[in-house]
């Protein structure tokens, strides 16, 4: 991703294959047969996309997934695509009904905590915190960022929604008693904020399989892992990274961490991860919260 101008950024066909979950060699041929984009070039010749233009193909993307003929969608305009998006959903609803994200984000927009948190927490009773997240929170953060990438709701709606369920996952987790059995991990956030929630939700994992937990909220450096280390000594870590990382170089960084440490088990995730998983050696890169909930159970 790199920047234009000053508020203005532009995108590469790989972040909106990331973004929108549609493969570039699909955007390609949406271009050139229907006219959905219309990118601009740099002077090697490489597309790159405005900020509305990515916001545009996420819309796309949902009408798309939720039975609309792309020919159809290339003849809207942008009201109303928006309008199409509010009234089909985002797809993501669950067969059986049980849960609708659309009236739970009705209730947020409210900014009514105590409203919105009891609508949450019922499904933590019901289900435990494990499934409510996979379920329900995950799903409905998800949602919550395409509405606000497609200027349905406002950016405070959308981190409201976060940060009630991060209070939620730091109340449940806080309740899960060490078990002081010497097993001890390390949560590193090198990314960004937006994956805070997960980094919540692993604490809790770890900490229900009986281990301590190492994790301080915020973006910390590369430096601060030996740093933390030296005073509080762990056997498995988990990275949080960004997206622009190259492959080669977060392979060598996690080997070379976890030979200087003695680490056990090396886990990353993160935008970096939503590239797709993969494993090497004592590290693994993981990019759902179901595969967090794995990978703790094979500890």
């Amino acid at each position: 991703m790199r920047e234009m101008n000053a508020g203005s950024r532009t995108y590469s066909i790989k972040d909106l294959e990331n973004f929108c979950g549609i493969k570039a060699h699909t955007i390609r041929m949406w271009e050139k047969r229907y006219g959905i984009l219309t990118p601009d070039r740099s002077d090697s010749n490489i597309r790159y996309y405005t900020e509305e233009e990515m916001k545009k193909l996420i819309t796309v993307s949902i009408l798309n997934r939720n039975g609309l003929k792309i020919s159809k969608i290339a003849r809207l305009n942008d009201s109303e695509l928006l309008r199409e998006v509010l009234k089909n959903g985002t797809g993501d609803e669950t067969s059986d009904g049980t849960f609708r994200p659309g009236e739970l984000i009705m209730s947020a927009l409210k900014f009514s905590e105590e409203e919105f948190r009891e609508k949450l927490t019922g499904y933590v009773r019901n289900q435990g915190l494990t499934e409510a997240y996979l379920q329900v929170f995950h799903p409905l953060m998800q949602k919550a960022r395409v509405l606000w990438l497609t200027d349905c709701i406002s950016k405070p709606q959308e981190q409201f929604i976060r940060h009630v369920i991060r209070t939620i996952l730091i109340s449940e987790e806080i309740t899960v008693e060490n078990t002081l059995n010497g097993r001890r991990a390390a949560i590193i956030n090198l990314g960004d904020n937006e994956s805070e929630n997960n980094l919540v939700f692993l604490k809790y994992l770890l900490k229900s399989r009986g281990y301590e937990v190492v994790y301080t909220e915020g973006t910390l450096s590369a430096d601060d892992i030996r740093g933390i280390h030296s005073v509080r000594p762990f056997t498995v870590l988990a990275v949080n990274l960004p997206a622009s990382e190259p492959d080669d170089e977060v392979r060598g960084f996690c080997s070379e961490v976890a030979k200087e440490l003695e680490l056990k088990r090396v886990l990353v995730l993160g935008r970096y991860a939503s590239n797709g998983s993969w494993s090497n050696g004592k590290t693994e890169a993981v990019c759902s919260p179901a595969g967090l909930t794995e990978w703790a159970d094979s500890l």
